[in-house]
């Protein structure tokens, strides 16, 4: 049986997406000025040719994925087909499979500075923290006002939340900007679609909100240099299997 810790860490996450799920069902459609936010993780030339691609930018995170097993990864790219029949002919961007990531914490965002200090000291934590396997459970997709799309993961274990409280407590420079999230970003919307559309991805989003799509043991931890968003151009320095 789950401690009350658990279950109470649960239904926190379980508010916490749909507080935000909330917005896109009071609208008719988007709007260009929510969509700005994802609009600008893109290069312009880019999406005046209607292909979008992602911004360079310099971010250090921990993450897991990057990429997932094989099953994983097809049941969520039968997700982004099915959005895309609905949105085929709007601007938009899917992450690649092999990109798809679940983001444990950002150590560094484009904004903030960066030194061979702080990268030898997340080093030495990530060498001394006792990381386990634990598993993710995906349950639901949700669609956001920003154009966003994401896979809501739950991980019951609170193996994420206990390496997040570890290296906010051990690190100085820990950025207070973080997600408390398990989730999975699939892709994003980028201009409005209509309302019939948006309706569409209403009856959809409806229909996925609560269901249990697909589950996996994440056994690997990996220090990342992203380098273009959505992992398009990343190193990863240090991966941790356990």
């Amino acid at each position: 049986m789950e401690t009350e810790d658990k279950k109470s860490y649960i239904n926190y996450l379980s508010d916490s997406y749909e507080k935000v799920n909330k917005e896109f069902f009071k609208n008719n459609d988007f709007h260009t000025s929510k969509l700005k936010k994802s609009i600008n993780l893109f290069t312009k030339k880019s999406l005046e040719e209607r292909s979008p691609k992602p911004k360079r930018l310099e971010v250090y995170a921990l993450l897991s994925g990057i990429s997932f097993e094989k099953s994983l990864k097809s049941k969520l790219s039968k997700i982004q087909i099915e959005i895309n029949k609905i949105i085929k002919e709007n601007l938009k961007y899917f992450v690649l499979p092999e990109n798809l990531g679940l983001e444990h914490c950002v150590f560094k965002w484009p904004d903030e500075d960066w030194n061979e200090t702080k990268e030898k000291k997340i080093i030495e934590l990530l060498k001394i923290y006792p990381f386990e396997p634990f598993l993710l459970e995906i349950i639901g997709i949700q669609i956001h006002s920003d154009g966003c799309i994401i896979a809501k993961g739950y991980d019951k274990s609170m193996r994420m939340k206990n390496i997040r409280n570890f290296l906010k407590e051990n690190l100085d420079f820990y950025p207070n900007r973080q997600s408390e999230w398990s989730h999975i970003p699939l892709g994003r919307i980028l201009e409005p679609i209509g309302s019939k559309k948006y309706e569409a991805l209403k009856v959809f989003s409806k229909r996925y909100k609560n269901l249990k799509i697909t589950s996996t043991l994440v056994r690997e931890y990996k220090f990342v240099f992203e380098k273009r968003w959505y992992m398009e151009e990343k190193e990863i320095i240090k991966c941790i299997g356990v």
